[in-house]
């Protein structure tokens, strides 16, 4: 094949003997050439465009891997041929999956490299060629399908959507995209997914390590995406596992805040108030905290609804701990039911000392435990922003007790 233009080769090998013959053999078959002997001198020359960079494994100040994986980083579109008089499988294969292109031993036959180049080269632009081809067939299917003028929006949103599985966007805009084309090199990804290529070839080991995509073993790299149901489960046990140590250590640190502040607080002083409660989640924690006080008594009036809710939800070793509280409950009048029956032998099984009697119609809701604390509010509350009291003031407990005593007594 003629080339019009010269193709420049960047040669890296710490021998310079090494280095000027394979210049002068490039050179002769018209090719461009510029020398490194170490990886930094290397690294300083790559400033310029390189078609192809011929790189010896073993160097003085670098890996010759590692130089590959570097400049696999900065210039994905670069070829890479490896070159090593240590032949090693595993070396081998690990190039390979860097993105080198070919992996040629010493001592190096002329023929053998000339047509090794020759043939990266052909491949490279025939995968340009092949990627514009498929991005073509792919455009044409789609707008058949009439979803083309919405696939940038639909990419946009499904990636915003995976993104709540800890993967970034960028990195849900390419496993969309080879969902999409099927199997596709990083060109192609590239194209359709508009993550520019350097940081396709940049996150592609990210997401071959979180199993969303899979490499194929041939030249020029391809890679497939895993089915949807599959990746979306990995992501989702991976993100539980992030959630769970999360809450682990909010868990530690809560005691540990717990135990600083409980350090400043001054001796408890009585004071006889009334506080407002503002929600349902905050309501029934406060009666919880109450009821684990209780010592000799309980009174309630509420709603079998409410009844349920607390049945269902409270710490279930509570009821242990109010064996031998007196328990008294006032709720609306009801056709016995499945709920009210287990209720009854739940407590009578839990609770020799309980006693529930019915009402017609509710007029309003009240704990008070040991005459000491109470909350009470609307029996029907008009909005989700009714406030519910909670009060320790012996005066207005007084009040509560008399109202519940009276309506015990009616009911």
């Amino acid at each position: 094949m003629t080339y019009q233009i010269k193709q420049h080769i960047l040669i890296v090998d710490d021998d310079e003997s090494v280095c000027q013959t394979l210049s002068a053999i490039l050179q002769s078959e018209g090719y461009q050439t510029t020398t490194a002997t170490t990886a930094k001198e290397a690294l300083e020359k790559n400033t310029q465009f390189f078609n192809i960079a011929l790189l010896d494994i073993k160097l003085p100040d670098m890996d010759g891997i590692k130089l590959l994986e570097r400049l696999q980083e900065t210039t994905p579109k670069m070829i890479k041929i490896m070159i090593t008089g240590y032949p090693s499988l595993e070396n081998a294969v690990k190039s390979l999956n860097l993105g080198a292109g070919s992996y040629i031993m010493k001592p190096i036959d002329p023929a053998e490299l000339l047509n090794t180049i020759k043939n990266n080269l052909e491949e490279q632009q025939q995968e340009e060629k092949l990627t514009k081809e498929k991005l073509s067939d792919w455009i044409q299917s789609q707008a058949r399908k009439g979803q083309l003028l919405n696939f940038q929006e639909f990419l946009e949103e499904t990636a915003s959507g995976l993104a709540d599985f800890n993967v970034t966007k960028s990195q849900a805009k390419i496993y969309i995209a080879l969902i999409a084309l099927g199997i596709a090199s990083p060109s192609e990804i590239a194209a359709l997914s508009k993550v520019r290529r350097e940081e396709v070839y940049r996150i592609i080991p990210k997401l071959e390590k979180l199993g969303l995509i899979s490499r194929k073993l041939k030249s020029p790299r391809k890679f497939s995406a895993i089915q949807p149901e599959t990746a979306i489960q990995l992501l989702m046990e991976t993100k539980l596992k992030i959630m769970k140590e999360e809450i682990g250590k909010l868990q530690q640190k809560q005691t540990e805040l717990v135990f600083k502040l409980k350090t400043i607080e001054l001796p408890l002083q009585q004071d006889n108030s009334m506080e407002t409660i503002t929600n349902q989640e905050q309501l029934f924690t406060k009666i919880i905290n109450m009821t684990q006080n209780a010592q000799k008594q309980i009174d309630i009036i509420t709603s079998l609804e409410n009844l349920k809710y607390a049945y269902l939800n409270y710490p279930k070793n509570l009821y242990a701990r109010l064996k031998r509280t007196k328990i008294r409950i006032i709720t609306e009048s009801h056709e016995p039911n499945a709920f009210t029956v287990e209720l009854m032998r739940h407590l009578e099984a839990n609770n020799n000392y309980i006693k529930l009697k019915q009402m017609e119609k509710l007029q309003f809701n009240t704990v008070i435990v040991d005459d000491k604390e109470a909350v009470w509010g609307e029996s029907q509350p008009r909005n989700k922003n009714t406030y519910y009291l909670w009060t320790n003031d012996p005066t207005q407990i007084a009040i509560l007790k008399m109202s519940f005593e009276s309506l015990w007594l009616k009911s």
